[in-house]
């Protein structure tokens, strides 16, 4: 009920697509039920005007509006020249995520795994700050900036996660789960946490908290499977995520490693799925994230473009990042991707990589991380003084019943 009323207001607002506008219009002409909860829908929305305190736009707000109204409807997503012809070996059965997932005890030590539990403990109080239905999301930042110094996020100092004894852990399952949780979201949360504390953080920051909150307490549950087992049986059940879902978050957002923060803008998205639960849309969050921070962190400005584009390689989506970077920094990120694995040695940047990496691995049913490069699914390029760091992910086909996701259900 919760998704249709949030999918009525959405094509009361004008945000649906076409074609999802027509299925609403459809089940709005067809179901006396969704018929009558779009009028009342509707009767909520026209209260907002006389109900809602009078607020000033603040400059983000408008500066978003300007960026979708004046930015080139480009129909063409930029493609790396390495990917021209390439058709992946597709697995006969798609996965959908989890495969990564390990239980807390494979960590080993107890200051890990203590440091993961009071971590998803501050992500619960954190999101209750900067829901949808908090002080925050509407303005008033009172109550999270009082509240902020008082939540345990601890956020990891830069290259601090792997001398800190991680790479001793036997299992590389649970060290991928372990920095995981470490190296996407949690860097670029820190960063607004720590504006929201010292008292310049605004509304579209309390915002982009909510994502990264959101997107930390998913990665992590798929991370460790008896994190959180309630949340996690929800996560496997069968929900199809949406490349809008990716645009929404992304576009116009701010992002941060470790580094001044650059702005996201987003190019070509296709329309339609990506993932089909949770557990699997988590696993692909983090994958952008590794190389978002990746690219960000060496990029001109602190700034990159994303993309999505499902037409260029048969059956797979292709995901591409692009930012302005130097001869230098460019050379370091093409060999970051193609650094093999060897754990003595690695940094936080080639465990980004290598993150990224086995999840594709996991996606294709490769033998080793070192295939996915090979076979072009996972590469950074050049054009110009642009670089572009891309992975390939299967698509949804048409007609796809789904299948189970490979995570255990820790409540059967």
């Amino acid at each position: 009920m919760l998704d249709l009323e949030q999918s009525l207001i959405d094509y009361s607002l004008g945000l649906l697509t076409r074609k999802d506008s027509e299925k609403i219009e459809s089940l709005i002409a067809k179901d006396h039920q969704v018929a009558k909860q779009f009028s009342i829908v509707q009767d909520s929305l026209s209260l907002m005007g006389t109900s809602a305190r009078h607020a000033k736009p603040n400059d983000d707000l408008k500066a978003r509006v300007m960026e979708i109204c004046e930015s080139p409807k480009s129909e063409k997503t930029l493609t790396p020249p390495e990917l021209r012809n390439i058709t992946p070996s597709l697995p006969s059965k798609r996965y959908v995520g989890g495969g990564g997932s390990v239980g807390l005890g494979d960590l080993g030590k107890n200051v890990l795994k203590d440091k993961v539990n009071r971590l998803y403990e501050g992500m619960l109080e954190l999101k209750d700050l900067v829901c949808g239905t908090s002080a925050a999301s509407g303005g008033d930042l009172n109550e999270l900036r009082k509240s902020a110094d008082s939540i345990f996020v601890e956020i990891p100092e830069h290259n601090s996660v792997c001398s800190n004894g991680v790479s001793s852990v036997p299992h590389d399952e649970a060290i991928q789960s372990f920095l995981r949780t470490q190296l996407t979201s949690l860097p670029s949360m820190g960063y607004f946490l720590q504006k929201i504390r010292e008292g310049f953080g605004n509304a579209s920051d309390a915002r982009r908290l909510f994502y990264l909150c959101r997107d930390q307490m998913k990665i992590m549950r798929a991370s460790f499977a008896d994190l959180d087992a309630t949340l996690l049986a929800e996560d496997e059940e069968l929900r199809l995520h949406g490349a809008g879902l990716l645009r929404t978050k992304w576009w116009g957002a701010e992002h941060s490693y470790f580094n001044k923060p650059g702005k996201v803008v987003c190019g070509n998205f296709f329309e339609g799925p990506v993932t089909e639960r949770c557990v699997e849309f988590a696993e692909y969050d983090s994958n952008l994230y590794c190389l978002a921070n990746l690219l960000g962190s060496k990029s001109e400005n602190g700034g990159f473009q994303i993309e999505l584009d499902n037409s260029k390689i048969p059956d797979c989506a292709l995901a591409t990042l692009t930012g302005s970077t130097n001869s230098a920094n460019h050379l370091k990120l093409k060999s970051i991707i193609e650094q093999k694995y060897h754990r003595e040695t690695m940094d936080e940047d080639g465990y980004l990589a290598h993150l990224v990496k086995s999840s594709i691995s996991r996606a294709f049913q490769l033998s080793s991380s070192s295939e996915a490069v090979e076979a072009k699914l996972i590469g950074c390029g050049r054009t110009g003084n642009q670089t572009m760091l891309w992975f390939v992910w299967p698509s949804i086909l048409p007609n796809h019943g789904g299948g189970e996701a490979t995570t255990s259900n820790p409540l059967q």
